[in-house]
């Protein structure tokens, strides 16, 4: 750029129009907004006490000075997933440098529909799905997209299992077999993708929500002969966190001719550990495969990763043509179910970058290992029980006492301030779910969170 034309743009970008703010205005906001990000690391009570009252949206603006207002109000009146006490759902407080990468991301905007709007992001997400293949050791046949979170990852990877684009496969030929315990997100994709009611199966699982595999392989063997079969396995599933036997679940895919997708949304971030990426074994023979960045490896929502085996089988059954844009180049959205999205692997790509893939797999390991003293401190309770052997970071607790119902000890939780806990329903019985997930968890916090749960149940 020439100092002419630099000149130029520098007196466009800085020209007061009535409608952006001035460089003054600004100057002031970003220091104000420094400083309320700066609060979000600074240990605070999990749960708003109550939401405050707002005013509804004005005809006149109420300028800069009103924006620094409505930002404390939003934070005073959020759910503070960066409190090491919210530890009720599989959803994490970005690491500060992801919070940070995302500020810039959305300032910058970039539309992962057209290379020329997303040039570095577009080689980004290529770059990380290639990081995904190998620490998942897929192979090179595989190619992948990503799509703006779970729910969309699995419809995308369930829509390429029943031809996608293609259109070959009658829907009323289609049967499709989840776990009882699988995520609402693969009900819905079924029935949005139009495979009838009748033809979505639901298979019986263990107390801890892992497919049986015998149960499995009778519904398949059940199947009408020329059914085209998809089955969902899922490692780390939503309320116990459990890992499908996924290479037994594999085999027998390969023998009914079924497609086996994986739900990794969750527990796919084992792929940086060195503890227990055995849980991992046997991926490499499925059929497709999504991930969720934004769960266990601490970038905001939403994101995730679709994977699917076979190069050729990706681009025909979710490629479309892309005539708005003719460049000569290859664009991001000619693939998956949505057109424009956002450059969301950036921020996990700058996240992985700075703190490096070793650090997330430590941490992920760390959050195992403290789950699992969890469970041995809960198990020396008169109060309390869990439920289950944790296998990632989930502890599921089953309160012993008929005095409250699980409901009233979660809002005796939430007025105590100390630990904030789910409620999650398996089977007939409401149960309070646990999710380890912060990075500022310790021994420590495990004893006190037993403390909060035992008197809130009495």
């Amino acid at each position: 750029m020439t100092p002419e034309v630099e000149e130029k743009v520098i007196a466009y970008m800085t020209k007061e129009t009535g409608f952006l703010p001035s460089e003054n205005e600004l100057g002031v906001l970003m220091d104000d907004l420094s400083s309320i990000l700066g609060s979000l690391f600074i240990p605070t009570t999990p749960m708003p006490v109550r939401i405050e009252d707002f005013p509804p949206v004005p005809l006149d603006g109420i300028g800069a000075k009103g924006l620094s207002v409505l930002w404390r109000q939003i934070l005073r009146n959020s759910t503070r997933l960066d409190s090491p006490q919210m530890s009720g759902h599989m959803d994490t407080a970005p690491h500060p440098f992801a919070v940070m990468t995302q500020t810039l991301v959305s300032a910058l905007n970039q539309n992962m529909l057209f290379r020329e709007l997303s040039p570095l992001a577009s080689l980004v997400e290529e770059d990380l799905i290639d990081l995904f293949k190998t620490h998942l050791k897929l192979g090179p046949d595989w190619d992948g997209t990503w799509a703006s979170g779970g729910s969309i990852a699995n419809l995308t990877a369930l829509f390429c299992a029943i031809g996608g684009y293609r259109g070959t496969i009658d829907r009323g030929n289609v049967h499709m077999f989840f776990p009882e315990s699988g995520h609402a997100s693969l009900k819905k994709a079924a029935l949005i993708l139009g495979v009838p009611v009748g033809q979505v199966h639901f298979v019986k699982c263990d107390d801890a929500g892992r497919i049986d595999v015998d149960e499995l392989s009778a519904a398949l063997k059940k199947a009408p002969r020329q059914a085209h079969n998809v089955v969902t396995s899922v490692l780390g599933t939503t309320i116990h966190g459990s890992i499908d036997r996924i290479e037994e679940i594999a085999k027998i895919c390969s023998k009914y001719g079924a497609w086996h997708h994986v739900d990794a949304i969750y527990g796919g971030a084992l792929m940086f550990s060195k503890t227990h990426d055995h849980f991992l074994a046997g991926l490499s023979s499925a059929d497709s495969i999504v991930i969720g960045p934004q769960k266990w490896m601490y970038v905001p929502r939403v994101s995730a990763a679709v994977l699917v085996s076979g190069r050729k089988r990706f681009d025909e059954n979710l490629g479309v043509v892309m005539p708005y844009s003719i460049s000569g180049e290859v664009h991001r959205g000619v693939w998956g179910v949505q057109g424009s999205r956002p450059a969301d692997a950036m921020v996990l790509w700058a996240l992985l970058h700075a703190i490096g893939t070793k650090a997330v797999g430590e941490q992920i390991d760390r959050s195992i290992k403290l789950t699992r003293s969890f469970y041995e401190i809960l198990s020396n309770s008169s109060i309390l029980s869990p439920t289950h052997v944790p296998g990632l970071n989930l502890q599921v607790i089953r309160p012993n006492t008929t005095k409250r119902d699980t409901i009233e000890i979660q809002q005796r939780l939430k007025d105590d301030g100390s630990l904030w806990a789910s409620v999650s329903q398996w089977r007939d019985e409401k149960l309070l779910r646990t999710v380890l997930l912060s990075p500022k968890l310790n021994e420590d916090s495990l004893n006190d969170f037993v403390v909060s749960l035992e008197r809130a149940a009495s």
